[in-house]
C-alpha cells in the first residue's frame, strides 16, 4: 500500500480510497461543497477530530448544518470515563482506553512527555478476547522513559513485552498499590475494556 496525503492506493491491482464526500483536513471539517469547518473540541488527538468528522456527516443528514452539530461537540469533555480527570488517593489520574493495537498507539500520542508517569492495566475477560498476542502488534518502546506501572488480570503478560521492549516498569497488584508508588506529576491510566471498568468502579468515576 502506498499514501501519499491521506490518497491510499495499491500500487500493483490499482484499487484504491474512494474520494470521500466528507473529509478531515487539518482543524477542519470538509463538507460536499468544498466548504471548511472548524473543529474545536476539548476531547484529545486526531481520532477524535475524525470521530467529529463523520459525527458531523451523520448529523448533515438528518438536517443539521455542521457548524451547529460541531458547535454542539465542543461541550463534550469525555466520554464514558475517557479523558476523565479524576482524583484518587491525593493525585490526579487520567483515564484514557485502549482497546487494541491501533487505540494503544493512538493513546500514546495523547499522553505527557517524560517524566509523567504512566500506570498500564490489561484483562483478558470475554469483552476483551482471551488472546493476548495483540500486545506483541503495540511498539510500547514509545514509552521509554516514563515511569511505568502495571496491573491488571494480565499483568505479568504485559510485563513480558516491556521487557522485551527494554521498557523499564514495576508490576504491581492494585491500582492503589501503583498509584502509591507513582512519582509526581498526573498519572496517565491507559487500560483495556473491562480493566477500564475495574478502574472506573475503584475510583468511583
Amino acid at each position: 500500500m502506498q499514501r501519499p496525503g491521506d490518497d491510499w492506493f495499491c500500487g500493483e491491482c490499482g484499487f484504491r480510497r474512494p474520494a470521500p464526500s466528507w473529509a478531515l483536513s487539518g482543524d477542519h471539517v470538509l463538507d460536499p461543497h468544498g466548504s471548511a469547518w472548524p473543529i474545536r473540541l476539548q476531547l484529545p488527538g486526531r481520532a477524535n477530530k475524525a470521530n467529529a468528522t463523520t459525527s458531523a456527516a451523520v448529523a448533515a443528514v438528518f438536517g443539521v448544518p455542521p457548524q451547529v452539530a460541531l458547535e454542539r461537540m465542543y461541550q463534550v469533555q469525555a466520554v464514558a470515563g475517557r479523558y476523565d480527570v479524576v482524583s484518587f488517593q491525593n493525585r490526579d489520574l487520567r483515564l484514557l482506553l485502549a482497546k487494541n493495537p491501533a487505540g494503544w498507539l493512538e493513546t500514546f500520542s495523547l499522553i505527557d512527555g517524560p517524566p509523567a508517569p504512566v500506570i498500564l492495566s490489561v484483562n483478558a475477560r470475554g469483552a476483551d478476547g482471551t488472546d493476548t498476542s495483540w500486545l506483541w502488534d503495540v511498539d510500547y518502546g514509545r514509552l521509554a522513559g516514563h515511569p511505568i506501572m502495571v496491573i491488571g488480570d494480565r499483568r505479568l503478560d504485559l510485563a513480558v513485552r516491556l521487557e522485551v521492549a527494554g521498557v523499564d516498569f514495576r508490576v504491581c497488584d492494585t491500582l492503589d498499590e501503583a498509584v502509591a508508588m507513582a512519582p509526581p506529576g498526573q498519572i496517565e491510566l491507559i487500560a483495556n475494556y473491562t480493566a477500564f471498568q475495574d478502574v472506573r468502579r475503584r475510583v468511583g468515576n
